[in-house]
Formats: C-alpha cells, sequence, structure tokens
C-alpha cells in the first residue's frame, strides 16, 4: 500500500522504487513528502540523513547501533538491521497506526531541533572560553 523509495538506487522491483541519484533539493522534496524514513544501518557515527528526515516530519525507523540509540534515546523505533522480519513488523506498524507515526515525528522533529549550528557554535564557544582560562603548565628548560 506505501511506496517504498530508495535513493541512490536505479534498481526498482515490484514493492521498491530506485530513485537514483537525488540532488539536496529533491532529497529534501523527497523527505517532504515522507511519513517515515528508514535507516537500518549496521554502521552509522551520526547519522545526517536521519537528521535532516526528522527535520522534515519523518517517524524515523533506525537500526539497533549504539550510536543511532545515543542521538536518538526515545525519538525512534530501534531495530536489528539483520533482521528483515522485525524490520517490516515495525514499518508496518507505523504504517497502520497514525497516532504512534504521529508520536514519533513529533519525538523525532523535537530531538533533531537540539542539534542545531547555533547550539553547537554555543557550545563550542563555552568550551574554548573554559580552555583558554585554563592555567598553561610551565615547561622547565634544562
Amino acid at each position: 500500500r506505501w511506496p517504498i523509495k530508495i535513493a541512490g538506487s536505479d534498481g526498482a522491483d515490484s514493492e521498491l522504487v530506485g530513485l537514483g541519484h537525488l540532488t539536496p533539493a529533491e532529497m529534501a522534496e523527497q523527505l517532504a513528502r515522507a511519513s517515515i524514513y528508514c535507516l537500518p544501518a549496521r554502521y552509522e557515527p551520526f547519522g545526517l540523513s536521519a537528521l535532516e528526515a526528522a527535520l522534515s516530519g519523518c517517524a524515523l525507523v533506525l537500526g539497533d547501533i549504539a550510536s543511532l540509540r545515543e542521538v536518538w534515546a526515545d525519538a525512534a523505533l530501534f531495530v536489528d538491521p539483520d533482521n528483515s522480519t522485525a524490520l517490516a513488523r515495525t514499518l508496518r506498524e507505523l504504517i497502520e497506526n497514525p497516532a504512534q507515526r504521529l508520536e514519533f515525528s513529533s519525538r523525532a522533529l523535537a530531538r533533531a531541533q537540539h542539534f542545531s549550528l547555533d547550539r553547537a557554535a554555543d557550545r563550542y564557544l563555552a568550551l574554548f572560553s573554559t580552555l583558554v582560562r585554563q592555567p598553561r603548565p610551565v615547561s622547565q628548560v634544562a
């Protein structure tokens, strides 16, 4: 009932729609139309694409790995990236439950807003300010 679209892939079959390479504007347009973003990653240091999806209002279904759990906490649903049955079940639950989908969309958006450039800049300035105020050790010359 819901198309599964894959950016970066030209391949398509009866269940998948390959979108090919997308420009940033085309990707933003696709995310704006999506309700769910799925990233069943086995490795992902931060998940910038998940951040973009969350800021676009998508509910997130992510690979159950430490880095994504740390970033998204309770704002996403997590699945074992090697368990296609669990992935399909989780996606089906979100599709069939609009209230849950809206809840996770709202959670993801709220969490994503913590990762703004202004907030990062403020934290870096505070850190640098602390470092500048710390006394430096005096080196001894023999």
